[in-house]
């Protein structure tokens, strides 16, 4: 009872001292029409914060009767907020949510955002499986405007001292590796010590060897078991890839993410496991000019043995926007979703502020990192949309990130991985 008294208390206190999202007059007094709005994107002056600043300027000038409301918070402190406002029946008009099912599903059963017409989307160039991130039950509640692409950049001129082309298969990769090592190089880096690289690494080896991504998905709802042979299969090559092939060095799960980045910005590492959003590596001057000029971005290889192809890949889609489902400009709100569908992958572009989930014209001042990676969003004939770990509860991602960091390092075995992630997502399950 007292808790509830005080969550009662949080509530009239956040209505009382926000007046932006509160249940005060939602236009102003000279006629204008006040859209409310929230998102992570503090920052309004740089990257895509600057970007959605153009697309509101952009909104205003074709509709002359409209002002922003702007809230904006860090990522964590702005899920906070959210969740706040949603039990307080006060979310603005737009929002800029994650999709995750611990996320955005709460919403949509709460009957608290509007669904789209798929139809008024289409023609933008979305990349496959974009806007079905967005789809809960079959409708359409959001819109994606970032692609995360999971990749494998390498530095051309080390792979060329060494004597060895891009790696596209594992046999290639593992050779490749041998030679760089011997040449005095680390073959690759990754970010082993926080998990979340590893876990998604996991679903892309299981991808390359079944090629079939809905074996994951099936697992994941309880419709298969992870320990199946295709999982046991995926689980040897994934302990393969990251322990016995040599592709990694020995400290793999002690290094985090800036350590990994210097020892391939610094020239130390051949190699780098991340995604798309390291795109401005090429420009970074923290690293020296030969790296910045010789850094480019490869599809990640693919299995001899295996059914999966390179242009199977391994992304997911985000900055979604959504409305609230009562708002009083809900066809205003509507109308602004699409305008920033339209002008966002242009202008996210140009600025080389994020990759878009749409697809765009590479320009002469692209650097070659870039125009790989808009190749291999181009290239892509399936994608994966949310990765295993993001796909259940908090507590199941936690069990997801420790077990591929074990397996990895060869602390568990195939088999006591399979049997503890299949006891995670049962829990899960319940």
């Amino acid at each position: 009872m007292k808790n509830s008294k005080l969550l009662v208390f949080l509530l009239i206190m956040f209505a009382i001292m926000t007046p932006l999202f509160g249940s005060g007059q939602s236009d102003a007094e000279d006629g204008k029409v006040v859209l409310k709005m929230g998102d992570n994107l503090p920052d309004r002056t740089n990257t895509w914060g600057l970007v959605a600043e153009e697309i509101n300027a952009a909104f205003i000038e074709a509709h002359p009767n409209v002002e922003f409301e702007v809230e904006s918070y860090q990522d964590q402190p702005y899920q906070e907020k959210i969740k706040i406002y949603a039990t307080a029946g006060q979310l603005p008009d737009i929002m800029k949510y994650w999709s995750f099912s611990t996320l955005l599903h709460p919403l949509v059963e709460s009957n608290m955002v509007a669904p789209l017409d798929p139809a008024d989307f289409e023609g933008l160039g979305w990349m496959p499986g974009a806007l079905e991130s967005n789809m809960v039950d079959g409708k359409l509640y959001g819109i994606p405007v970032s692609g995360d692409l999971w990749v494998m950049y390498y530095n051309k001129a080390i792979l060329d001292e060494c004597g060895v082309g891009v790696p596209t298969t594992m046999a290639e990769l593992k050779a490749a590796s041998a030679k760089i090592s011997e040449m005095g190089y680390i073959p690759m880096v990754t970010d082993g010590k926080d998990g979340w690289p590893l876990s998604i690494t996991f679903d892309n080896i299981f991808w390359r060897v079944t090629g079939d991504y809905s074996i994951m998905l099936d697992a994941l709802a309880g419709k298969r078991s992870f320990t199946d042979p295709e999982f046991k299969k995926a689980a040897q090559a994934y302990q393969d890839f990251f322990k016995n092939d040599g592709n990694f060095g020995n400290d793999l799960v002690t290094t985090d993410y800036g350590a990994a980045r210097n020892l391939f910005g610094q020239q130390q590492a051949a190699m780098y496991l991340m995604g798309s959003w390291e795109l401005g590596l090429a420009t970074d001057s923290n690293f020296p000019e030969e790296f910045r000029s010789n850094v480019r971005a490869a599809k990640f290889p693919v299995m001899e043995s295996g059914k999966g192809v390179a242009d199977d890949l391994v992304a997911w889609f985000g900055g979604n926007y959504i409305i609230k489902a009562d708002s009083e400009h809900k066809d205003l709100a509507y109308e602004y979703l699409k305008t920033y569908a339209e002008l966002y992958p242009k202008l996210v572009w140009e600025k080389q502020a994020g990759f878009p989930a749409q697809a765009v014209a590479a320009s002469d001042s692209d650097t070659p990192v870039a125009k790989d990676l808009l190749g291999i969003g181009a290239d892509a004939t399936a994608t994966s949309g949310t990765t295993g770990l993001d796909l259940k509860t908090p507590a199941f991602k936690e069990v997801h990130m420790k077990l591929c960091k074990d397996l990895a390092a060869g602390v568990i075995s195939v088999d006591e991985f399979c049997e503890s992630l299949q006891e995670a997502a049962e829990i899960a399950n319940k």
